[in-house]
């Protein structure tokens, strides 16, 4: 049979298929996926922490969306692409919105190790010891 496929087919995960489009935003991998006509599917698996899930999808699809991306003949929207105005449009408004939780994450850090730095220099000094302090 000319042009069958075979049984055993290595479906690829998602960070292959990122591999494999990498013009396409990570975030935007299943929907241009889905706009091409890839073939899916939904993995399971059952652990002691609980269920995940996780997409697989067809080689073979993935290489002929390869393709049509580099042709520039994909049903894309202009935003899922990392290469468009569109697209560092929106990586701009993304770091504005997240600039907040990122000053919070870095105080969360520095306030402590100041706390830790003001501690220690308090036990240096006040420590009573007969050597010198160099810290007055």
């Amino acid at each position: 049979m000319a042009g069958a496929e075979p049984e055993h087919v290595a479906w690829l995960s998602e960070r292959q298929l990122a591999r494999a489009w990498p013009t396409i935003r990570a975030t935007c991998l299943d929907a241009t996926a889905n706009a091409n006509g890839v073939r899916n599917k939904l993995r399971v698996s059952q652990s002691t922490w609980g269920e995940s899930k996780w997409r697989t999808y067809h080689p073979a699809d993935v290489a002929r969306v390869a393709g049509v991306i580099a042709d520039g003949t994909a049903e894309l929207q202009p935003h899922w692409r990392n290469d468009t105005p569109e697209a560092k449009l929106l990586d701009q408004r993304l770091r504005r919105k997240n600039l907040p939780g990122a000053i919070g994450c870095a105080l969360l850090v520095a306030v402590p190790l100041v706390i830790i730095v003001i501690l220690l220099i308090i036990s240096w000094n006040g420590s009573g010891s007969s050597s010198p302090s160099y810290w007055h």
